[in-house]
């Protein structure tokens, strides 16, 4: 309700008795404030219609009524209503003076019309918009669980509701990280935040944790009733962001039981990896996309904004967390994998991520699950798995026979450095790990060149092999692999 509507209601007869401006005209009432007191600021909302009929205001200085309409200019009121026959037989010049000098619209009740009518009127027209509100909250909540039922993604529920409050709207975690937003051209504060942030309405949303996730809009006017619109709706979306956590909880033991069967190549057969498999819901017959994150310290808080990209790029989605990895199977891709790859490796440019390509075979998943969870150990941002690892080999190959030989071959090496507590052993894992580069392996290792050359020719003199070429290379890093390994 706006100041002009009173104005334009004939049963209540109000006189506009001030040359006030159209934007003041078109303020929107908070509500209706009937009071006689000389100074009503501090139980006033902003916006409010001051009604009076200015009992005890027998007064004739037009500075003392200079000084009534100044403090309520500050809240600020949006309007006066004053009704003329009870105290004041007309409308006092220094109170009508003053409304013009602050350009707050004054509105004369006749004598004819009880203020309480007044009061009453706008009571119920407030009334009925609040109801209005409501309801329209409702209707929006209703299409958005339509929405939710077609597992709809966050942001499409986000830009049902952009269309009708045409205001830019976000989902933040209780990192305060954005993990949703429509429109994507909006910018929007990141961090947590302890304090209201002007110009942004902030609703938690009812996930039942103690930290839940928040429902960001943009609110220009204060006094809009976006909490009330939208607060059905905010329920829609926390049952939506739960969707994935309630989903891969009830398969959390299913899912680490698998990934277990993944790793354990001795005692694990490919028989028990497929009821592993089957038992966390899973098609295999299906592709399967293995995504592996390192979650712990700061990288903790990408944890929503990655179970939301992955549901919202994949119609079935199995995650899990432990210790400090998740670990995600996902199947049935919404979208082209260039586009998955674009949107899971760019959440956090300095998470140690790993995602690797569909794989149909269950015999390739069980090496995708494997190469991921070592790979992420090794690298320092997200990256997209090449499709064949060496790691994951080593571990597939990795039974009794080949381990005992593994530690026979390199025993010489241990041997001759617990006898001169000498580095042969660092000095080849150093010299493997930097690519067979002697200018990085001397910088790694604090040594000169000549002392580098030396250990080598011994390593080479003892293992019976050239570590010039690429067999020899290749054969001690199988060799350190399958013995690192062993030591787990």
């Amino acid at each position: 309700m706006r100041v002009v509507d009173l104005i334009l209601e004939r049963s209540l007869q109000l006189l506009l008795q001030t040359p006030s401006s159209e934007a003041r005209l078109a303020t929107e009432l908070s509500g209706c404030a009937p009071t006689e007191l000389m100074d009503p600021t501090p139980f006033l909302d902003p916006h409010a219609l001051l009604l009076t009929s200015g009992i005890g205001m027998n007064f004739s200085d037009e500075r003392t009524w200079d000084a009534f309409v100044e403090r309520l200019a500050e809240v600020p009121v949006c309007a006066i209503v004053f009704a003329t026959g009870m105290a004041h037989r007309v409308l006092p010049p220094g109170l009508v003076a003053a409304c013009t000098r602050r350009d707050i619209p004054l509105l004369e009740v006749p004598a004819a019309v009880p203020p309480l009518q007044v009061n009453r009127f706008i009571e119920s027209v407030m009334h009925a918009e609040r109801l209005a509100v409501v309801n329209q909250g409702w209707t929006l909540a209703d299409e958005c669980a339509r929405l939710a039922n077609q597992d709809a993604e966050v942001v499409t529920l986000l830009a049902t509701i952009f269309n009708t409050i045409e205001s830019p709207l976000a989902v933040y975690d209780a990192y305060g990280t954005v993990i949703a937003q429509y429109p994507a051209i909006a910018s929007w504060t990141e961090g947590i935040r302890t304090k209201p942030e002007v110009g942004v309405l902030n609703i938690p949303l009812p996930m039942g944790l103690n930290n839940p996730c928040r429902l960001a809009i943009r609110d220009k006017d204060s006094d809009s009733p976006l909490a009330s619109l939208l607060g059905p709706v905010a329920s829609i979306i926390a049952l939506q962001l739960n969707r994935s956590v309630i989903v891969d909880a009830s398969r959390q033991h299913e899912i680490k039981n698998f990934v277990i069967a993944c790793q354990s190549w001795e005692e694990a057969t490919h028989l028990d990896v497929r009821r592993t498999f089957q038992d966390i819901g899973l098609d295999a017959s299906e592709e399967t996309t293995v995504l592996v994150a390192d979650m712990s310290g700061e990288f903790a808080s990408t944890s929503w904004q990655l179970r939301v990209a992955l549901h919202d790029k994949f119609e079935t989605v199995r995650v899990t967390e432990f210790g400090d990895r998740m670990v995600a199977l996902a199947q049935n891709p919404r979208v082209d994998f260039d586009i998955v790859v674009e949107r899971l490796l760019h959440i956090h440019d300095r998470q140690p991520l790993v995602l690797k390509r569909p794989t149909l075979s269950l015999f390739e998943l069980r090496l995708s699950v494997v190469h991921a969870l070592q790979m992420v150990q090794r690298i320092d941002r997200p990256q997209l798995a090449p499709d064949f690892g060496l790691s994951a080999v080593v571990t597939a190959t990795a039974g009794r026979g080949s381990k005992e030989s593994a530690r026979k071959f390199l025993a010489p090496l241990w041997e001759y450095d617990s006898k001169r507590t000498g580095p042969l052993v660092e000095t080849l894992r150093a010299y493997l790990r930097n690519d067979a580069q002697p200018s990085k392996t001397c910088s790694a290792l604090f040594i000169h060149r000549n002392s580098l050359n030396y250990r080598l020719r011994k390593i080479e003199s003892l293992l019976r092999l050239n570590l010039s070429s690429v067999e020899g290379q290749a054969t001690c890093l199988f060799a350190l692999r399958l013995v690192d390994l062993d030591d787990k």
